[in-house]
């Protein structure tokens, strides 16, 4: 059925870190023992403007996406084999938000992300 769960969907659980808000901006601070410390390294971002997820894609390189799926508005929380998985149907993205495994149809909103002295920074 369209609305079970499918095979991706029991991923294991994205760490969470939090993101300081100042107007449109959010920033994240990268911890060194945290789960955004090596590349390929991946969280979901708690902030006053919302969740996103993002990924550590190499040493001064970001990618940050909306954690809003785009089949039903659920939360996407999981991350598995590179892949973002939402838990209600199983729809995967890759680290840079496109759809790899439906029923999504389309990719996650992106941000465009910079990095400086440790933090992360993108305008939502």
């Amino acid at each position: 059925s369209p609305t079970s769960p499918s095979s991706g969907s029991n991923a294991p659980q994205l760490s969470s870190v939090n993101g300081a808000v100042s107007g449109r901006v959010v920033s994240v601070t990268i911890d060194a023992s945290g789960p955004l410390a090596a590349t390929g390294g991946a969280a979901l971002v708690q902030s006053s403007l919302g969740q996103f997820l993002i990924t550590r894609v190499s040493d001064t390189s970001y990618t940050v996406l909306t954690a809003v799926c785009t089949h039903q508005s659920c939360t996407v929380s999981g991350f598995q084999n590179s892949r973002f998985v939402c838990p209600c149907h199983g729809s995967q993205f890759t680290t840079s938000g496109s759809v790899s495994n439906g029923p999504a149809t389309q990719a996650l909103r992106s941000f465009a992300a910079s990095f400086a002295n440790g933090v992360v920074t993108f305008s939502a």
